[in-house]
């Protein structure tokens, strides 16, 4: 059995015996009779630190031991002084007494119950059962940072396994035995629950709970949250993004929203427009491309380079042209060193698609494919390529393919 140094009163540090070291990929596996490194579980996330001179990068549970991964052998027998990096631990610390607070609130609130719980390096979550609405998550955020404000005491005890049936705990794993600890937060006015992770001993050293995003989640909601320096660090690059946004727009912070969403209706606005007369531009360059068109074995062939043109812009070209029942579409543009191509038929015309298209990628190097009535595809070219030379060929195929 490896004793808890850690659940008194979050001790950093502690003096140990090496129990056994064992080497395995990666480094040596370390036994102690005490530890203060606390291990992966729970949902909480693995101390790091160092028993002697080895560094250690993670530590898992075995039962009621704890091995530790360390970077070098240490002798069974030896006396070590054990200690957990500070840092991480109380960021971990905060993050579950966070988790805690607003597991508590959510079920005293709401009702809701958490079946969930994931801590990383740079994030944390909750699932609920139940959804809650956009109100409800601020009230539910309100609510852990007024109990942060109060500073209310973390308390924890040790109970018999049988013992926890009838106590009215908020949560409490099913088939537990031996020793169980359970932690109260406010004796049990905000929280209570068996839990074997690291806490604070006031609310107050949480600092500030932010719920960052939730979304609704097989039938519930899950929370990404942040406590501590997480929730500060986190508000400090949200401040910056407000204030790039501020200056950008020329307008005060409260009124960046009101600024963005104006621009965006311009922009969707403008958008529209611009959809608009290109349609309108597309059927003049469409009736001038047929009318220049090459009447081939009973088709009328188009052949263009439409410079600059998107790839919708190509398709919506193709599709305007062979609303003509015998015009064959076979349209490219040039974007930088991207040569994008569209072919279509009109339903007057044999010829498939899909197989002319197979004519164009092994011209231009190309990948494309599509259906019999309609293809599409594009290729890399450099400053050297003759493309307009390389269109005219595909020009030549054409013709031959449509003369049968």
């Amino acid at each position: 059995m490896t004793k808890r140094a850690y659940h008194d009163n979050g001790a950093l540090s502690c003096q140990a015996m090496v129990l056994d070291c064992v080497a395995v990929e990666g480094g040596y596996e370390i036994l102690t009779d005490v530890t203060a490194i606390f291990p992966e579980s729970g949902g909480q996330l693995s101390d790091t630190g160092r028993i002697g001179d080895a560094v250690i990068s993670h530590a898992r549970e075995e039962g009621e031991l704890v091995w530790h991964m360390a970077d070098r052998p240490l002798e069974k027998g030896a006396v070590v002084t054990v200690t957990a990096d500070e840092e991480p631990r109380i960021d971990h610390t905060c993050q579950h007494s966070g988790e805690h607070i607003l597991s508590g609130l959510a079920s005293k609130l709401f009702g809701a119950v958490n079946v969930g719980f994931h801590m990383a390096e740079d994030y944390a979550t909750i699932d609920l059962d139940t959804f809650l609405t956009h109100e409800q998550i601020q009230q539910l955020q309100r609510e852990a940072n007024r109990a942060v404000q109060r500073n209310v005491p973390v308390t924890s005890v040790v109970v018999r396994g049988e013992e926890l049936e009838n106590m009215p705990l908020r949560k409490q794993a099913k088939g537990l035995t031996g020793d169980i600890r359970i932690v109260y937060f406010e004796d049990g006015a905000v929280d209570s629950c068996t839990c074997c992770g690291t806490h604070v001993a006031h609310s107050g050293e949480v600092g500030y709970i932010k719920i960052t995003s939730h979304i609704k989640y097989k039938g519930g909601v899950r929370i990404w949250f942040a406590c501590g320096m997480r929730a500060v660090e986190d508000s400090l690059k949200n401040q910056d993004i407000v204030d790039t946004l501020a200056v950008r727009f020329s307008a005060k912070a409260e009124d960046v929203v009101s600024a963005v969403t104006r621009q965006g209706d311009e922009l969707n606005a403008a958008k529209h427009q611009l959809r608009e007369r290109t349609q309108q531009l597309q059927k003049y360059i469409s009736a001038e491309l047929l009318q220049r068109a090459e009447s081939i074995g009973g088709a009328r062939l188009v052949v263009s380079l439409q410079q600059g043109a998107r790839m919708n812009e190509l398709k919506t070209l193709a599709e305007k042209l062979t609303e003509q029942p015998e015009a064959v579409a076979v349209l490219f543009s040039l974007n930088g060193e991207t040569l994008m191509y569209q072919l279509a038929r009109g339903k007057a015309v044999k010829n498939s698609m899909s197989e002319l298209i197979q004519a164009v990628n092994a011209a231009v190097g190309g990948k494309g494919g599509g259906r019999d009535e309609f293809a599409q595809g594009s290729a890399a070219v450099g400053g050297a390529t003759d493309v307009e030379g390389t269109v005219e060929q595909i020009r030549s195929y054409c013709r031959a393919v449509l003369k049968g």
